[in-house]
């Protein structure tokens, strides 16, 4: 996956960059306008422009060039003045130098201190990824504080700057409480990251607070909330780079296929939103968004086996977890686990209990490692079916025993 610099304006939504230091003024212009629900047409009535000439706009770089059109965008559609090139952008430093009008300026945070968020972002989920969200955790609620405060003490972009960075730990503290099985908790931290997101209007926040929302929804089997917010989601995701637009088309598949059972043509939806997906990643060019989704072969097939597993089809769901196995990196050692509870859960579902039982063993012993509640709760889960199946079988009993043991 290729790495990809982070610019002020990200803040707002992934937009290339322009010139000048602004961002691209055509796609701002375009975003906000079908964000505001207005067609190309709406524009052009309004500006008293060509139809054309909104098209020639919107694929520019650089235009309007005339101040007076740009303020008239801005007031129109309501765009932060600043995408638009309306202010001189400064840091701090520059500021104080008095190298610009005041007047004619807008404050940003400069890339150094922004990227050493980025870097303390990035750690959190690192740690939550390779060892256990608990460790992550205390890292988590400094940075949240931290911002917290930062946020109170400036306006504008850079306010703007540090919001988003906030609704990214907000995002990453409700994972991190989903695997420890805090629920409330989730949904605390889920519900301030949404609202962050939709205060910015910026697409990838969005989508990527909703699906993971849903997710904690998901936990909680709370479904027709869960495809509300993957469901509002996914206009979002197809304005985001490819890596959060795949993993936000996976996870409403993933959904789809829980409450899909005796409904065909929404299992044929399901597989058919997985092949897009996989349509992504099969492109490649994945860059880093910023999202820390890992969008790759392995977790798709693995997906793809659940669904086939619910789907009445553990033939298929296999050769999905042969796929899975085989592209699954070392690395991902919370995704081992899950790996082994879909293993285990096909062959629950070709009523082979031993098979089953030597499975969960295994997944147990990674469950623990990362102290993941939410993965032991799976593992529970199957026992609790296996118990009721195959009650006095020994290998059932001994899962049950080991569960017992914390």
């Amino acid at each position: 996956m290729k790495e990809t610099q982070h610019y002020w304006w990200y803040a707002y939504g992934p937009f290339d960059p322009g010139e000048n230091n602004l961002p691209h003024l055509g796609q701002v212009i375009r975003y906000y306008r079908e964000l505001r629900k207005w067609k190309a047409r709406d524009l052009a009535e309004a500006m008293g422009q060509s139809l054309r000439h909104i098209y020639e706009i919107e694929s520019s770089a650089n235009m309007p060039e005339l101040i007076s059109r740009r303020q008239a965008l801005a007031t129109l559609l309501n765009i932060p003045p600043a995408l638009l090139g309306l202010s001189v952008i400064v840091t701090d430093e520059e500021a104080d130098a008095s190298l610009f009008d005041p007047r004619e300026t807008t404050r940003v945070i400069d890339s150094q201190t922004m990227n050493m968020y980025e870097s303390m972002l990035s750690l959190s989920w690192q740690l939550y990824y390779t060892s256990s969200a608990q460790q992550a955790a205390g890292n988590i609620n400094f940075w949240i504080q931290n911002l917290t405060q930062s946020a109170k003490e400036v306006k504008g972009i850079q306010r703007s700057q540090l919001i988003a960075m906030l609704c990214r730990f907000y995002q990453l503290s409700s994972v991190a409480a989903r695997d420890r099985m805090d629920i409330p908790q989730s949904l605390r931290d889920g519900n301030r990251a949404v609202d962050l997101a939709f205060k910015l209007e910026n697409p990838e926040l969005v989508s990527a607070a909703l699906f993971r929302r849903a997710k904690t929804y998901l936990k909680q089997q709370k479904y027709d909330m869960a495809l509300q917010d993957l469901e509002g989601a996914l206009p979002y995701a197809d304005k985001s780079r490819d890596s959060l637009k795949g993993y936000v088309y996976q996870a409403t598949a993933e959904a789809y296929a829980t409450v899909a059972a005796g409904d065909p043509s929404l299992q044929k939806k399901t597989l058919n939103m997985l092949d897009q997906v996989g349509r992504i990643v099969r492109k490649g060019d994945l860059q880093d968004d910023g999202s820390f989704v890992k969008l790759n072969i392995a977790g798709l097939y693995m997906d793809r086996a659940r669904a086939l597993t619910l789907f009445n089809r553990p033939d298929d769901a296999h050769n999905a977890l042969n796929i899975a196995r085989d592209n699954l990196g070392p690395e991902l050692t919370r995704w081992q686990a899950r790996l082994l509870i879909a293993d285990a859960e096909t062959y629950l579902a070709e009523d082979d209990p031993e098979s089953c039982c030597e499975i969960a063993f295994e997944a147990l012993k990674v469950v623990r490692a990362t102290q993941s509640r939410s993965n032991e709760l799976r593992v529970y889960n199957l026992y609790q079916q296996l118990q009721g199946a195959y009650k006095h079988h020994p290998l059932v009993n001994r899962l049950g025993t080991q569960l017992s043991m914390r």
